[in-house]
């Protein structure tokens, strides 16, 4: 399968998915699934373990080469002034990265970032910026980095109505 067919039929099925029940990026067990622009070009997942801890992933394309990483992330969602609409919260991570440039390029990613829950929507818009320390096939640094977008699906029980 050729990397654009792969591409494509992602996104065929994030297409597919965006009728499902979704409910506020917030609460646990919440799945985001979207867009990465930048290093890599690609798609995005991000599940929410809890409202502070999520873990979060990234594969595509930098130039010709296959690139994969993923991250524990810690949300600061209470240390920033909110904006009046929506919610933006600051954060930070820890995570490795994979990328096939013939040889097999291995590192560690130290990052930081910060997301913006657009309001009423199941959507959040993303940018951060990752230093790569690489261990493999060689010692050295990259640095990766990106902006995006993703949609959350609810995958717990349903919140209750409030009355």
């Amino acid at each position: 399968m050729t990397k654009t067919t792969w591409l494509a039929s992602v996104s065929l099925a994030a297409l597919l998915l965006a009728p499902a029940v979704s409910r506020a990026q917030e609460e646990p067990n919440q799945l985001g699934v979207g867009a990465y622009i930048g290093v890599p070009f690609g798609f995005s997942a991000k599940y929410l373990v809890d409202r502070r801890n999520a873990v979060d992933l990234a594969v595509g394309a930098q130039g010709s080469n296959l690139d994969f990483h993923a991250d524990v992330l810690t949300h600061f969602r209470d240390l920033s002034k909110q904006p009046p609409k929506g919610k933006f919260a600051p954060y930070l991570g820890m995570g490795f990265k994979v990328e096939d440039q013939g040889q097999t390029l291995f590192g560690i990613r130290f990052l930081g970032g910060a997301v913006y829950l657009i309001e009423k929507t199941p959507l959040e818009v993303f940018a951060e910026i990752a230093p790569v320390l690489r261990m493999a096939p060689s010692m050295g640094s990259n640095l990766d980095g990106g902006v995006g977008v993703r949609y959350y699906f609810g995958l717990g029980t349903a919140a209750p109505a409030k009355k």
